[in-house]
């Protein structure tokens, strides 16, 4: 970290402890109890009224926890745990109830983005400066969305042009020890409405610093990351708007593993590029939605022992997306929505082998290897009927069917119910089916010790969940139980010595309670609680499935001020988290985070991630973090 970055963190944390004073009066912050969710039916709705599990994080959120990365802002969610992935025990993935992350399903407006099989890596990978806000569905929505939405969805909302403006933000962090950690950059322009157009640029550049444990393996990849997005929005009509996104992602990093006897040193060079086109007409009684999109992500890994080169692997996969959505509002108690999708899915890669598509690809060292290609054709029609049966029930029935020119066909059926007890009081129950395709490593791999098996079914879930919500004056609260059996999971199954293959043979059951709780404490000061229960046993073996705590306790103080001050207190405290080889754990970490704005135009951040400075390198917990970050806007 260069001495210029710390000096200028050191003199933004004194401006901000003394800067109260003299701030020029700002607006408070809105803290709304009735939030409008798209993500669980694809159109408006209350979240009082829906039948889904859902939390809406705004952009007021995020500022206000001084989060650095998505993943920051999603450890304070409810019903979500950050676990160590399957494939990179260095990276953290979403578990949504007690699943892999790679039943958990992570969207950028609605779109699926080309990754890797587990969406972890998306946790450092996507920017925070181009959120608006993140909605959250806990609970199967393969109805909706198809495959890998088991878990939930988590739908990042970017935001749109509003008013002409320039951002800039500079920010830099240490770890306890004076050890480096992170500095980002960066920016974003908003031109405002210019007649019929909007146009909104944004980038960012974070570099990582190698953070080692004591045998010598990193907690995290480390180096550079970079975005750059952009959209452009054309008001054809009051009602009528054709969008153009465009947005790059170029990723080079490094990290210390051991896959087998030896540490290697890892290199893996990301490269995804991403454009959409899109036309959507609302009117009061019916909504009109068209949409083509394409993200492309190319990989390089290169492995080293010592300075010989190990392993190396090059991928390429090319996801395209042609979509359609119309919404019709019969009368005051039916309103439908019809959909459709068609995604021709192409996968490239050197360590599969499809028997179709073969390639050749040489190394710089002079090395080459023999890579195939996988072409996965996806089909699907969905339809969706939100019937309001009368003044105290509502029911949302929806149900897709999903075709595949490599799958079994799968319906997906789910039933979700608003039963209002009182004004303030609903009764809610969904109960779902859901589906995850297999991906192409786990149909085609071909390793020395690993092999794809292209007779895989999908792995499938039955689901159900019941809650009850009560809302008073200043307060919401609200208990729900979950339940989920999940058959036909893909595992690893040993044929003869380390030979080992994909096969459905796993069975899980997964279920648990939430409780949530929040309460305006004044007009300054805002208090949220969660608590989480979970039971994730393999019926196989009758095992706990690792990486998960048993209980979840999240409390958070939230405050602010007309003087344009905001402070951010949040706890997070984990019992029972069962991880390998440390076996049970239980823990608490707190972050306090502090924001002041100076003007109009600057504003000062200054956080610490894990303030009393606790470190575990099976969790793995790094010790205090400090950071802050300069914004400055014209």
């Amino acid at each position: 970290m260069k001495k210029r970055q710390r000096a200028l963190l050191a003199v933004a944390a004194m401006l901000l402890i003394s800067a109260t004073g003299y701030a020029e009066n700002a607006p408070a912050d809105n803290f709304t109890l009735d939030e409008v969710v798209v993500t669980a039916t694809r159109t408006e709705k209350s979240a009082k009224d829906l039948p889904s599990a859902v939390q809406v994080i705004t952009r007021q959120t995020i500022e206000n926890q001084g989060a650095q990365t998505l993943e920051d802002v999603l450890r304070y969610a409810t019903g979500i745990q950050l676990t160590r992935s399957s494939t990179s025990a260095s990276r953290e993935a979403v578990s949504i109830r007690g699943f892999d992350s790679r039943f958990s399903m992570i969207l950028i407006d609605g779109k699926r983005l080309a990754s890797e099989i587990d969406q972890n890596y998306e946790l450092d990978r996507i920017p925070l400066e181009n959120i608006e806000r993140i909605e959250i569905v806990r609970g199967p929505v393969s109805s909706l969305y198809g495959t890998e939405a088991l878990g939930g969805v988590i739908n990042i909302i970017t935001k749109k042009s509003q008013q002409q403006s320039v951002t800039f933000d500079i920010g830099s962090g240490l770890y306890s020890g004076g050890r480096d950690g992170k500095d980002r950059y960066s920016f974003a322009y908003d031109s405002g409405q210019i007649g019929k157009f909007s146009v909104r640029i944004s980038g960012s550049k974070v570099e990582n610093d190698a953070l080692f444990k004591s045998n010598g393996l990193t907690y995290e990849p480390y180096g550079t990351r970079k975005n750059l997005n952009a959209e452009i929005d054309y008001r054809l009509s009051a009602s009528e708007t054709v969008s153009f996104s465009k947005g790059y992602t170029e990723e080079a990093t490094y990290e210390y593993v051991k896959p087998a006897a030896a540490v290697l040193k890892a290199r893996d060079y990301v490269e995804r590029d991403e454009h959409a086109l899109a036309y959507s007409k609302k009117e009061d009684d019916k909504e009109i939605f068209l949409r083509y999109y394409q993200s492309v992500m190319e990989k390089s890994l290169d492995q080293y022992n010592a300075a010989t080169l190990a392993n190396w692997v090059r991928a390429k996969r090319t996801v395209n997306v042609y979509e359609g959505r119309y919404t019709q509002t019969l009368n005051p108690q039916h309103r439908l929505t019809f959909g459709a999708e068609y995604r021709p899915e192409t996968f490239r890669g050197t360590a599969v082998n499809t028997g179709e598509g073969y390639f050749t690809v040489v190394h710089p060292s002079g090395q080459i290897k023999t890579g195939s290609t996988a072409h996965l054709n996806y089909s699907a029609a969905y339809v969706q009927d939100e019937w309001n049966v009368n003044d105290k029930l509502l029911a949302i029935m929806s149900v897709r069917y999903d075709d595949s020119n490599k799958f079994e066909s799968n319906l997906s059926p789910k039933l979700g119910l608003t039963y209002k007890l009182s004004d303030d009081t609903r009764l809610k129950m969904n109960v779902a089916q859901g589906f995850r395709s297999p991906t192409p490593n786990q149909l085609y791999q071909s390793a020395s010790t690993q092999q794809g098996n292209p007779n895989l079914k999908s792995e499938t879930s039955q689901s159900y969940d019941i809650s009850i919500e009560k809302d008073w004056t200043k307060k919401t609260g609200k208990l729900t139980f979950f339940n989920n059996d999940v058959t036909d999971m893909i595992d690893l199954v040993t044929l003869s010595g380390t030979n080992k293959q994909y096969q459905n043979i796993s069975k899980a059951s997964i279920k648990g309670v939430e409780a949530e709780f929040t309460r305006e404490l004044s007009d300054r000061l805002s208090w949220t609680n969660s608590y989480t229960y979970l039971e994730a046993v393999n019926d196989a073996t009758g095992q706990r499935l690792q990486n998960r705590a048993r209980h979840v306790l999240l409390s958070g103080l939230s405050y602010h001020d007309q003087q344009g001050f905001t402070a951010s207190l949040q706890s997070q405290t984990f019992g029972k988290y069962l991880v390998s080889p440390g076996g049970n754990k239980s823990y608490s970490v707190w972050n306090v985070a502090l924001s002041q704005k100076l003007s109009d135009h600057h504003k000062l951040r200054l956080g610490i991630d894990n303030i009393f400075n606790k470190t575990d390198e099976d969790v793995p917990l790094l010790g205090a973090y400090v950071h802050g970050s300069i914004q400055y806007s014209f």
